[in-house]
């Protein structure tokens, strides 16, 4: 059993650790999607690259970023400040450590994003893209009332395309009641 978890806000000082996090999850994540060449190669110093700027930026530019730890950060998500007509917010990373997946603790950081986008866009709605490959992940977003609006050829990083598809939330009340026990 895991130890209690707590989430709170990131800080600067968390970037390496949420870098190193998001590696790890892409790695296990999307092998097969990505090329490995590139999995093991320069994610780990990109993801720190990324997360040191963005947690880095004065507090009105910073993307929304929650972390979830007990003796060591094991989640995070973060949602882009921009609003994207006509699909508002970007939630852009949702991340759980292995040991962690299945108890609840994507739920509760993706509440933690709804809450947050719901009083920053208010009315406006949230939305995400999945690599189509990713299933795992598009049938946890459709359980939760996620609609898969449109699907495209993405850049996925560094030029590398993925075939990507966009879910939606327009009801943020509806889709907390779906978080939330």
């Amino acid at each position: 059993m895991n130890p209690p978890v707590r989430i709170r806000a990131a800080t600067a000082a968390d970037a390496a650790a949420i870098a190193r996090l998001h590696a790890e999850s892409w790695r296990l994540t999307y092998r097969g999607i990505l090329p490995d060449a590139y999995l093991d190669g320069p994610i780990a110093g990109e993801r720190l690259r990324l997360w040191t700027e963005r947690l880095s930026l004065p507090e009105a530019a910073r993307p929304f970023v929650r972390v979830a730890e007990s003796s060591e950060i094991s989640g995070f998500v973060s949602v882009l400040r921009e609003a994207y007509p006509p699909w508002g917010l970007c939630l852009d990373n949702l991340h759980v450590l292995s040991p962690f997946r299945s108890c609840g603790l994507g739920r509760r950081l993706f509440a933690e994003a709804a809450r947050w986008a719901m009083a920053a866009a208010p009315g406006k709605p949230l939305h995400l893209w999945v690599f189509e490959a990713n299933r795992a992940a598009a049938r946890f977003y459709e359980r939760l009332g996620g609609e898969a609006v449109e699907a495209c050829i993405k850049e996925a990083v560094a030029g590398m395309p993925a075939l990507s598809v966009r879910y939606v939330w327009h009801d943020l009340d509806a889709l907390l009641r779906r978080l939330t026990p």
